[in-house]
C-alpha cells in the first residue's frame, strides 16, 4: 500500500477514513484546515538517520529541512503525535543511531508498524530528542508489512557520561530488558525507574562511585503499560519497547505487555523505644504540603477537600503514633499554618499531649517550619524565628522573581546597617529556633536544656541538569545557620544545640560542609551505608534530611534509626488512609538523646 503525490497533496490512507463518509469529511477537513510546513522543492535525495543522529548529542542537521526514509516500528500517531522509524544498514557505527523520531503537529492516524515511509520536515532537538518536526501532508508511503528490525538488549555503562552517550546511540530504536530492578518507585507522573538486572544493581545511590548512569523510566506512553505502581525492590521482565529521550530522561515506550514480580512488602518499621526517662527522641518529618481547605489570596496554596484534608491528618497521625511512637520533639516541615497544626494533634490516633511551636514565614506557597513537643516531657523558654539578608540576585527567594533565566530581586532588608535596604531576605523558610526544658530525674541532673534549630533550606526544583541555579542560595542559607549556631554556642555555653530538618542537599555537598566546618556531627553518618537515604528521585537514593549535634555539652546520641516508610513506594500509595506507608515523598529519621545520670558517692567523715 503506498500513497503518492496528488495534486500536490498526499492522501492519507483509505483504512484512517474507515467505512464512512464522516470519516471522509475529517480527511477533507483535515487537509484544508490544519497547519503545514511551507512547501519545499522535491528532490529524489535523501538524508541518512544515522547522519542525521550523528555520534553527539545535537544533530549537525538542526533546524534544516531533510527528507528521510525509514519502517516505522512505533506508532503513536494518534495518542502523542509521535512515530519512530528504522534504516536498515544505515551505516556500521555503533555509536550513531539508525532511528528517528517523527513529530506530527496533529494528532491523527497516518502509519502502521512495518510501513516503509518517507518524510520530510525539520531537524529539531525537543529536550534532547533529535527528531522530525512534520505534518501528515508530508509523509509518503513507500510499502508496507517490512520486518522489524531486532531489538537490541539494553546493557548501559554505570559511568553518567558514557551511559548518556550508550542511550544516545539508541535513540528511537528498539530495545528490549529481560529483567530489571525497580531502583524508584512509580511516581505521580506515572513514570517508574528501573535498571537492567544484568548491572546488579538493586539500589542506585547518589554518590556510588561507578556513577549513577543506566536508569531508565517506564511510563503510560507506549502501546502497554506496566499495569500497576512499584516501589524499590519489585522487578520487571520482557521489556520490549522504543527507547525515547523525554523530559531529561531515556524512557522505553512499551511495545508488548512486560512481567511485573513484586517483592514482599514487610509493613511500616517501628522506631526504638525511649530508653530512661533522662532520655528523649527527636523525629524530622516533612510533611508534605499539609494544606487545608481554605484558599489563602496572599499564597500559591492548594486548596483541598474536606475529605482529602482529614485523610492527609489522618496518615501523618497514623506516622506518629505507629512509626514513631509518639516522640518527644518533631521537627516539622511543609505545614501551612497552625490551623494545620493543630487539627494534627487533635486527631484521635494520638494520645500523647502535644504542643506546637510555629512561626509564619515568607514561603511563596506558605509551607512553614514547625515544632511539635510533649508538654508532659519538656518546657519551651525561648522561641526565635531568625531570618537573612542576602546581596544575590537570582530571582529567587521571597523578594525574587522566581525566574533564574532573567532573574530580579527586590531590596528589602539592609546589609550593612546604613538604614538603606540594598538586599533581599535570604529564607523561605528561616529557621526556628526553640529553647527547651527536659523533665529529667530531679537532682540528678546538672542540666537538661536544649536549643533546636527547625529548618528547611531551598530545593533544586529549579535547576538544571547543566546549571545549579539554587546552589548559591542554599550555601548561603548554610552559612547564615553556621553563622546562627556560633551565635548560640556564645549566648548558650553550656546548652547542647540540635539541627533538624529537610537541608535539600548531599552529605558531601558545600552547603552541608558549611555545617560541618563548625563542629556539627551529622547523624545519619551512623547509619550503614545501604539504609543511608532519605529520598529517591528519578532512581537515585540520597539524603536531604538531617539530625545534626553539637557535642561536647553533656547530650549523646544513640540509636539513630532511617525510616524508610515513603520514598521507596509509589505515589498512589498516598492516596491510602490505612497505613502509614507514603505519607511523604521524604522518609525520616529519629534518634534517641540522653543527658548521662550522674553519680554522686556520700561524703564520709574520718
Amino acid at each position: 500500500m503506498g500513497i503518492s503525490p496528488v495534486g500536490g497533496r498526499k492522501l492519507l490512507p483509505l483504512w484512517w477514513a474507515s467505512d464512512s463518509s464522516i470519516g471522509f469529511g475529517l480527511v477533507f477537513l483535515l487537509l484544508i484546515t490544519l497547519p503545514a510546513i511551507p512547501a519545499r522543492t522535491h528532490t529524489s535525495s535523501t538524508v541518512a538517520i544515522c547522519q542525521i543522529q550523528g555520534r553527539g548529542f545535537t544533530s549537525a542537521w538542526k533546524d534544516q529541512f531533510v527528507y528521510v526514509q525509514g519502517i516505522v516500528t512505533a506508532d503513536f500517531d494518534r495518542r502523542q503525535g509521535l512515530i519512530a522509524i528504522y534504516q536498515p544498514t544505515c551505516d556500521q557505527d555503533p555509536r550513531t543511531s539508525d532511528a528517528l523520531w517523527i513529530h506530527l503537529q496533529q494528532k491523527v492516524e497516518v502509519v502502521r508498524r512495518g510501513d516503509h515511509i518517507q518524510v520530510g520536515g525539520i531537524v529539531t532537538e525537543y529536550f534532547g530528542r533529535t527528531e522530525i518536526e512534520t505534518t501528515y501532508a508530508q509523509i509518503t508511503y513507500l510499502s508496507s508489512d517490512n520486518p522489524l528490525p531486532e531489538a537490541t538488549t539494553l546493557l548501559p555503562p554505570q559511568r553518567d557520561s558514557q551511559s548518556k552517550l550508550y542511550f544516545e546511540s539508541l535513540e528511537g530504536m528498539l530495545v528490549q530488558v529481560p529483567l530489571a530492578n525497580v531502583v524508584g518507585p512509580t511516581d505521580s507522573y506515572d513514570s517508574t525507574w528501573l535498571m537492567p538486572a544484568a548491572m546488579e544493581v538493586k539500589r542506585l545511590f547518589y554518590n556510588d562511585p561507578r556513577g549513577t548512569g543506566g536508569v531508565l523510566a517506564v511510563d503510560d506512553r507506549g502501546d502497554y503499560e506496566l499495569g500497576q505502581a512499584l516501589k524499590v525492590g519489585d522487578q520487571v521482565a520482557n521489556m520490549l519497547g522504543v527507547l525515547d529521550e523525554a523530559y531529561e530522561a531515556y524512557r522505553v515506550y512499551l511495545l508488548e505487555e512486560a512481567t511485573v514480580l513484586e517483592a514482599p512488602f514487610w509493613g511500616a518499621p517501628q522506631a526504638p523505644p525511649l530508653s530512661s526517662i533522662n532520655a528523649f527522641r527527636l523525629a524530622t518529618f516533612n510533611l508534605a504540603n499539609l494544606f487545608d481547605t481554605e484558599d489563602d489570596p496572599d499564597v500559591n496554596d492548594t486548596v483541598l477537600s474536606r475529605a482529602e484534608y482529614q485523610r492527609r491528618l489522618r496518615k501523618r497521625a497514623l506516622v506518629i503514633r505507629e512509626v514513631l511512637g509518639e516522640p518527644e520533639l518533631i521537627a516539622l516541615q511543609e505545614a501551612e499554618n497552625e490551623r494545620v497544626l493543630r487539627d494534627l494533634i487533635a486527631r484521635p490516633e494520638l494520645t500523647a499531649p502535644y504542643e506546637i511551636i510555629w512561626e509564619e514565614t515568607p514561603d511563596l506557597r506558605g509551607l512553614d517550619v514547625a515544632l511539635l513537643y510533649r508538654s508532659d516531657r519538656l518546657r519551651v523558654t525561648d522561641v526565635r524565628q531568625e531570618q537573612g539578608c542576602t546581596d544575590l540576585r537570582d530571582g529567587l527567594g521571597p523578594d525574587g522573581n522566581q525566574n533564574v533565566t532573567y532573574p530580579e530581586n527586590t531590596s528589602t532588608c539592609d546589609l550593612d546597617g546604613d538604614g538603606v535596604a540594598e538586599g533581599n531576605r535570604l529564607f523561605l523558610r528561616p529557621p526556628l529556633v526553640v529553647k527547651l526544658e527536659l523533665e529529667t530525674l530531679k537532682g540528678r541532673l546538672e542540666r537538661a536544656e536544649l536549643l533546636l534549630l527547625v529548618n528547611h533550606w531551598k530545593s533544586k526544583v529549579e535547576d538544571s541538569p547543566w546549571q545549579a541555579y539554587t546552589l548559591p542560595r542554599r550555601t548561603r542559607e548554610a552559612e547564615f545557620t553556621a553563622r546562627l549556631i556560633q551565635q548560640l554556642r556564645l549566648e548558650f555555653p553550656e546548652t547542647p544545640i540540635l539541627l533538624a530538618g529537610d537541608l535539600n542537599d548531599f552529605p558531601t555537598s558545600l552547603p552541608i560542609q558549611k555545617l560541618l566546618a563548625i563542629g556539627m556531627v551529622d547523624l545519619t553518618q551512623m547509619v550503614s551505608p545501604e539504609q543511608r537515604y532519605s529520598y529517591v528521585y528519578r532512581g537515585v537514593s540520597q539524603t536531604i534530611d538531617y539530625l545534626m549535634l553539637d557535642p561536647g555539652k553533656g547530650l549523646y546520641a544513640s540509636q539513630l534509626v532511617p525510616l524508610h516508610i515513603n520514598a521507596d513506594y509509589p505515589y498512589t500509595w498516598a492516596g491510602r488512609d490505612d497505613t502509614p506507608i507514603r505519607s511523604s515523598d521524604h522518609d525520616l529519621w529519629q534518634a534517641n538523646f540522653y543527658f548521662p545520670l550522674q553519680n554522686y558517692l556520700p561524703l564520709v567523715s574520718r
